[in-house]
C-alpha cells in the first residue's frame, strides 16, 4: 500500500493481541427470535405472497363474521403487513399495507348486522396508519440488519485480532459524517500501477479511495473512523465495488489488487463482488499492521477465497510489529515491502541485507515479492539487481484514473531493457512468475458459508 492508500491499523504496535471478547450477550431469546427472523425473511417469494394473502383472507372473513369493523379486530392486519417487512422490504410492507387498506375500508361495513358503512374519513385515517406502521416496520426492519451485521463484524474482527487499540486516534471530526459519505458514495477510486522489474511492462493496478467530502482528510482517517462505529467493513467493500466498477479500461490480462481488512475476507457481499470480476485475476491486500490472533479462523476463510483463484497479497511488509507473523502464516502469494524498508536501499546495509534475505524467502515460496514506494532512480535499480519482481511507487506511476501506461519508460530505461515483450504462440504475455496452485478446481464462485 503507497502513500494515500486505505489502511486500517486494528491496534497498537507492542501490544500484545487479547483474548477475544464479544460486546453483545447472545440470549436464548434473542437466538429463538434471529432464527425467525432469518427464517422468514429467507422464505421464497411465492410462498411468501401466499402465506400473506392467506392472513389477510382469514383476517377479513374474521372481522366480517364478528360483526364488522367496529370492533378491536382490524387492528389484527398489522400482523401480515409487519410480516412483509421482512422479506419484502418497504415496498412489500407498503404494498400488503394498501391491500389491508382496501379490505378493511370498502369491503367491510362498520356493522354488519345493520349493515351500517363506515365514514370516509375513519377510513383514509386507517389506512393512512396501516401504511405508517409498514413503512416503519421495514425501516426498522433495516436498521435491525444494519446493527447486526456491525455487530456480527465487530465479533469476527475481535476473533480474528482480538479487542485492541488503534494506532491513530480516531478524528471525532468526521465520525458523525462516515455514514453519509457512504450513503452518497463520496468517494471515488485511483488506480497506481504496479510494473514488472523483468520487462518493464504493466503487470497489476492497486485501487485506492480518494473521499471526494469536507472536511479534506487523508483515506486511512475515514477509514478508521467508520472501523470505528462500526461500519468499516461496510466502507471497504463500497470502495472495492467502486473499483471494480471502474476497470472496464483495464486490459483482461492484467491484474487487479484490492485493499481490505482481515474481517473483511468472511462477508458474503465480498464474495460476491468477486463473482462480478468475472475471469480477471484479482488480489486481495491484507495490512501488515493488523494484528491477528486466530490465524486459523482467518486461513480458513482465505481458503475459500484462493479456491475461486483469487491472490492473496500481504501488504506493508515489515513495517509493523507483527514482521513475518502474516507471511509465514498466510503464505501469500504477493508479498509487497513497506516503503519504510524500500527507500534509500544504497545507504543502508541493514536494509539491503533485510531485501535481500526477503526476496529470498519470497522466492522460495515461489511467491511475487513487490518493493513499493520507489520515488528514485537509485533505489528502482538497486532492487532491481537484488532480484525485487515488480515495483510500485511515484517514479513509476501516480495514482490516477484508468488507463495506465502499459510499459514503464522509467524501468526500461533505467534496466536498459528493450521494449520487447515477449509472448506464446496465443499472443499473450509470457507468465512473469509461477503461480501456486489452488487446492481443489477453481471457480469464480466462492461460497459465503
Amino acid at each position: 500500500m503507497h502513500r494515500g492508500a486505505v489502511r486500517v491499523n486494528a491496534s497498537g504496535e507492542k501490544r500484545p493481541p487479547q483474548a477475544p471478547a464479544s460486546h453483545f450477550t447472545y440470549t436464548p431469546t434473542y437466538r429463538r427470535f434471529d432464527m425467525a427472523v432469518e427464517r422468514i425473511s429467507g422464505a421464497s417469494p411465492w410462498a411468501a405472497v401466499l402465506v400473506l394473502a392467506a392472513l389477510l383472507a382469514t383476517i377479513w372473513a374474521l372481522i366480517d363474521d364478528t360483526g364488522g369493523t367496529k370492533s378491536a379486530l382490524p387492528h389484527l392486519f398489522y400482523i401480515p403487513i409487519v410480516l412483509a417487512a421482512l422479506p419484502f422490504g418497504t415496498r412489500g410492507a407498503v404494498a400488503t399495507a394498501v391491500v389491508a387498506a382496501v379490505l378493511c375500508g370498502p369491503l367491510l361495513p362498520l356493522d354488519t348486522v345493520s349493515g351500517e358503512q363506515q365514514i370516509a374519513s375513519a377510513t383514509i385515517v386507517r389506512g393512512i396508519m396501516f401504511i405508517a406502521v409498514g413503512w416503519i416496520a421495514s425501516e426498522s426492519m433495516i436498521m435491525r440488519q444494519r446493527l447486526y451485521a456491525e455487530r456480527i463484524s465487530r465479533d469476527l474482527r475481535e476473533a480474528m485480532i482480538g479487542r485492541a487499540a488503534e494506532v491513530e486516534a480516531v478524528d471525532l471530526s468526521v465520525v458523525p459524517l462516515v455514514s453519509k459519505v457512504l450513503d452518497a458514495r463520496t468517494f471515488h477510486p485511483v488506480f497506481q500501477p504496479i510494473y514488472s522489474l523483468r520487462d518493464g511492462h504493466l503487470i497489476a493496478v492497486e485501487a485506492l479511495t480518494r473521499f471526494d467530502a469536507e472536511p479534506v482528510r487523508t483515506p486511512d482517517v475515514w477509514f478508521i473512523a467508520a472501523h470505528h462505529i462500526g461500519r468499516g467493513t461496510d466502507l471497504e467493500l463500497a470502495a472495492i465495488e467502486a473499483a471494480i466498477a471502474a476497470v472496464d479500461e483495464l486490459p483482461a490480462d492484467v491484474e487487479l489488487w484490492l485493499n481490505l481488512s482481515p474481517m473483511t475476507v468472511a462477508h458474503p457481499r465480498l464474495h460476491t463482488l468477486i463473482e462480478m470480476c468475472g475471469d480477471r485475476t484479482i488480489a486481495l491486500e491484507l495490512s501488515e499492521h493488523a494484528v491477528v490472533a486466530d490465524y486459523d479462523l482467518l486461513k480458513a476463510r482465505l481458503a475459500r477465497i484462493r479456491q475461486a483463484g483469487v491472490q492473496i497479497a500481504v501488504d506493508d511488509a515489515g513495517a509493523g510489529f507483527a514482521s513475518l507473523r502474516h507471511i509465514v502464516n498466510l503464505a501469500p502469494d504477493i508479498t509487497k515491502l513497506d516503503i519504510s524498508l524500500t527507500q534509500d536501499l544504497e545507504s543502508s546495509q541493514v536494509r539491503r541485507a533485510l531485501g535481500e534475505a526477503m526476496i529470498a524467502f519470497v522466492h522460495r515460496m515461489d511467491g511475487l515479492l513487490v518493493v513499493e514506494g520507489i520515488e528514485t532512480a537509485a533505489d528502482l535499480t538497486a532492487w532491481a539487481a537484488l532480484g525485487a519482481d515488480a515495483v510500485q511507487g511515484y517514479l513509476t506511476g501516480y495514482p490516477g484514473p484508468l488507463p495506465a501506461e502499459r510499459l514503464s519508460a522509467s524501468v526500461i530505461a533505467l534496466l536498459g531493457i528493450g521494449a520487447y515483450h515477449p509472448t506464446n504462440a496465443t499472443g499473450k504475455p509470457l507468465p512473469r512468475r509461477r503461480r501456486r496452485q489452488a487446492t481443489g478446481e477453481s471457480t469464480r464462485s466462492v461460497s459465503a458459508s
